[in-house]
């Protein structure tokens, strides 16, 4: 039986279940938490997630459970390996994506909004195709590809959750964000996740049908660059640093009204 120490899961063990990921990713944020580790924000979206799946997998609600358990916890595995690699020094092993979450993170000039969502890019844009891979798309492709669409129903059956979650923990201006927004933030977070995810089996049929170690290179790293490309986007607000302030004390302020007029008192 492998050891787990009280409060937390090191991270050089491999998860093998959905349950390891769910009491691993709760014992890491824990621990992020306590030390004031950003890193934590998308590890508490995580642990909402994982935790959702393995109650839709019992629920039977995939075509092949088993399948997509294996999926599941390789996905998570990626996430973990990164993150070893990163606490150990070996930064040239860590993806760009996640070198750039991690960095961003450890400054701590984000917003909890940045925060998060470099780490779902990360995690979608790079970890998701090489995930799909490991596990196999085939040889019955229709069937997993059914699977794979079916998650985003888990996703989008936690946004609020996770979002009442993440302005519980670290910024209570989210929850006002979202009621502003009403669906117009989930329609959005649907269709741009939804293609993302859209885009990773994409690569994920590339990487399994390509024709040598140079095509399945090239394929691998096409994930890899765009994933990149697209976390400096998101790092691109810090450029101003006027407008993150500004955005930090919206996530910071419950009552916006409040906030306006501090910034309207001279």
């Amino acid at each position: 039986m492998r050891q787990r120490s009280r409060g937390s899961l090191r991270v050089s063990i491999d998860y093998r279940t959905l349950d390891d990921v769910v009491e691993g990713f709760a014992g890491l944020e824990q621990g992020f938490r306590a030390r004031h580790d950003r890193r934590s924000m998308f590890l508490t979206l995580y642990g909402v997630v994982s935790a959702e799946m393995g109650e839709r997998i019992a629920s039977g609600a995939f075509a092949d459970p088993a399948w997509v358990q294996r999926y599941a916890v390789a996905f998570a595995n990626l996430y973990r390996v990164a993150l070893e690699a990163y606490d150990a020094g070996r930064v040239a092993q860590v993806p760009r994506a996640w070198r750039l979450c991690f960095d961003a993170a450890r400054a701590g000039t984000c917003t909890v909004l940045q925060d998060v969502l470099l780490g779902v890019n990360a995690h979608v844009n790079n970890d998701l195709a090489f995930a799909l891979d490991r596990v196999t798309v085939g040889p019955d492709r229709e069937s997993r590809r059914h699977d794979h669409n079916a998650v985003n129903n888990v996703l989008s059956g936690v946004t609020e959750r996770a979002t009442r979650q993440l302005a519980s923990l670290y910024a209570p201006g989210i929850a006002t964000m979202d009621e502003v927004a009403g669906d117009f933030d989930e329609v959005v977070s649907r269709a741009s996740l939804g293609g993302a995810r859209d885009a990773a089996w994409e690569s994920a049929c590339a990487l399994a049908d390509a024709r040598g170690p140079v095509e399945r290179g090239l394929a691998a790293a096409r994930v890899s660059t765009r994933a990149a490309v697209l976390a400096r986007l998101l790092l691109a607000p810090l450029r101003r640093p006027d407008l993150v302030a500004v955005c930090r004390r919206l996530e910071e302020e419950a009552n916006w009204l409040t906030l306006l007029d501090r910034l309207k008192t001279p």
